[in-house]
């Protein structure tokens, strides 16, 4: 008899507990849910702004982006963007860089050049992007180029 006024006045104890408990359990879950669902809205944001870093090949052109800009390789020049870019909700982007042309044999100490002040501009859809570059001094347009994500580019360098 003892043992069922100790069970009786211990019960309420017990299920307090372990409301207690379950209310805890689903509040953290409902504050991880909600910090997931904004990492993942964040990481979204960032992928969508951004040209996609690696290698984006072509016919006649070779462009590494990294997180500061990029590289690009044609066949007789190549180009710096060193800013990021950026693209907007309609996959168009533009960036500032540099266009140095290259000719064909050895190059004289000293006779570096400073290179020509461009625009990179173009369209991406995340897996093929076309790029147009145009000295943004006389607006010539130096070359438009279809690029791919993951795959090299196909050049054929001065000699």
């Amino acid at each position: 008899m003892n043992h069922l006024k100790i069970i009786l006045a211990a019960l309420p104890l017990f299920m307090g507990m372990s409301f207690q408990s379950e209310s805890c359990s689903s509040r953290q879950q409902t504050v991880n849910t909600k910090s997931q669902t904004v990492n993942s809205k964040d990481i979204s944001a960032q992928r969508e702004d951004r040209m996609t870093k690696g290698t984006w090949g072509g016919n006649h052109v070779s462009m590494e982006i990294s997180e500061e800009g990029a590289q690009i390789e044609y066949d007789c020049a190549h180009g710096t963007i060193s800013e990021p870019l950026k693209i907007d909700s309609n996959g168009k982007f533009s960036a500032k860089g540099l266009h140095f042309r290259e000719r064909g044999g050895p190059i004289r100490e000293g006779s570096e050049e400073k290179g020509e002040p461009v625009i990179y501009a173009g369209t991406t859809d995340g897996k093929t992007a076309t790029l147009t570059v145009t000295n943004s001094e006389t607006n010539e347009v130096l070359g438009t180029f279809a690029l791919s994500h993951g795959k090299a580019g196909r050049l054929t360098k001065c000699l």
